[in-house]
């Protein structure tokens, strides 16, 4: 009977019950995408740093991990055998790791290179799918191949930028005053993005250089396929060698600091440079089929191969260990934010109810309703009133969630700005079942919290007194 009166008197007054009802399912819609977005962005961020940056598991010998010298190696296949007859292991490859200085006919940076064997690198990396441009170290050519990222590629200025007439129609399409304005460009070739930038400012208009700058000149790129990169890096020996690659493949991530950085060469190539003991690596990188059996595999490896330090992927890189524990915080915080920003509409409801019903409280007393009954109805009331519209906004962030679960949020404006942190600019949100509990129990306390002030006005009221009041 309590249950269904404290129901009835949410909707005595509907219009105020529904501004407070829309309000909590507004503010909740708006909280829970926010955890939706920050859940998929650290998914997708610790997905891709595995798939294509650290992997699983990595096994090293203890002294490279001190300086990462050259000539710290290890047996392949004293631990290849052990990884065949290992359950739960998807792939493994040897890898050498080489520091080097990479030098072009118009710019120097520095790499990590690493020496691969592409058809065992397929099986652990999501690198040979990420190319852009070329292929991945396949081919038997002269001269030995270099894979680089797009942004390795622009620092050693493998790049030139130029204005074709297919690109200028495509978008004078979208804005028909570009047409005349980089026309004049047209044909004219660039070495650098900024030399390009610089001349798009020249000619457009500044509302158009602002709008059309950046998407003109990602279009007009084209790479140096082919272009030699000699690399100088140092032997086992201890001696500086520098020999020449030519540019086979262009890759691009969603990290764009891995990209300038990280190089692929073929294992053979590499291994005879740096005169490496034939059977010899420098580190073995392991995909398992899940991230959970992945550190159940790098304790057993470990206990196989004491004389060999097996690393899992959140010992590898312990910052990406954080980021689901991070954001499952982030996403809470604004929930919780949200929520404490709505209690105060929902105690200014209820304080407004109480204080319309003096005269039915005072008349319910008198007739025998305890106080504790009379407390509880308010609270009731409350939490009805927060549930509606708590649950009204889990169906609204659900449904929204669920289209852009499979079409993606694409944040292209400032994609650049996250791609420079790991993070892709295309989102898919994401939401946990645990997720909804919490939410729910945050919600259902609310209601409780908001509703301990007027109900506790309420206690206060001697029935006589109220039943006067008009």
């Amino acid at each position: 009977m309590l249950v269904s009166l404290s129901w009835r008197n949410v909707w005595r007054n509907p219009t105020r019950s529904m501004v407070v009802v829309v309000a909590v399912a507004l503010g909740l819609w708006g909280g829970v995408t926010a955890m939706a977005l920050i859940n998929g962005w650290v998914k997708q961020r610790i997905a891709d740093s595995i798939q294509n940056e650290i992997s699983h598991i990595q096994i090293h010998n203890p002294d490279f991990l001190l300086n990462e010298e050259v000539d710290k190696t290890f047996n392949f296949d004293s631990v290849a055998a052990t990884l065949e007859s290992t359950e739960g292991i998807v792939g493994f490859s040897g890898r050498l790791k080489v520091f080097a200085m990479a030098q072009t006919d118009r710019a120097n940076s520095g790499l990590v290179v690493l020496g691969v064997r592409p058809g065992s690198e397929r099986s652990i990396s999501g690198i040979p799918n990420k190319l852009i441009l070329g292929s991945f170290l396949e081919g038997d050519f002269n001269t030995p191949s270099i894979v680089l990222g797009k942004k390795a590629a622009e620092e050693l200025k493998l790049v030139t930028y130029e204005l074709t007439d297919s690109i200028i129609q495509k978008f004078s399409a979208k804005e028909p005053k570009l047409s005349m304005e980089i026309q004049k460009l047209s044909g004219k070739r660039y070495k650098s993005r900024s030399d390009f930038i610089k001349a798009l400012k020249w000619v457009l208009e500044p509302t158009l250089f602002n709008q059309y700058s950046e998407p003109i000149a990602d279009s007009c790129i084209s790479f140096r396929l082919n272009g030699p990169v000699v690399l100088t890096f140092q032997t086992s020996s201890g001696e500086l060698h520098s020999e020449m690659f030519r540019v086979r493949g262009i890759y691009r991530t969603s990290n764009t600091a891995f990209d300038a950085r990280m190089a692929y060469v073929n294992f053979e190539n590499i291994a005879s440079a740096v005169n490496i003991q034939p059977g010899h690596v420098h580190e073995i990188a392991i995909l398992c089929k899940g991230n959970t059996e992945a550190v159940n595999i790098a304790e057993v490896l470990s206990a196989a191969h004491k004389n060999l330090s097996v690393r899992s992927w959140n010992e590898i890189s312990p910052e990406i260990a954080l980021y689901a524990a991070f954001g499952d915080f982030m996403g809470m915080i604004y929930v919780v934010i949200i929520l404490f920003a709505l209690a105060f509409g929902i105690i200014n409801t209820m304080m407004m109810s109480v204080l319309e019903r003096y005269r039915e409280f005072g008349m319910l007393m008198a007739i025998g309703m305890n106080r504790s009954r009379v407390f509880s109805m308010i609270m009731m009331e409350s939490v009805f009133l927060t549930l509606t519209g708590g649950v009204a906004g889990i169906l609204l962030s659900t449904g929204f969630i669920r289209i852009f679960a499979r079409t993606g949020i694409d944040f292209g404006m400032w994609a650049e700005g996250f791609e420079a942190i790991g993070y892709s600019s295309v989102v898919y949100p994401e939401i946990t079942i645990s997720n909804y509990l919490l939410i729910t129990f945050l919600v259902i306390a609310t209601g409780i919290l908001a509703s301990l002030w007027p109900a506790r006005r309420a206690l206060k009221l001697n029935p006589m007194q109220a039943l006067r009041v008009e």
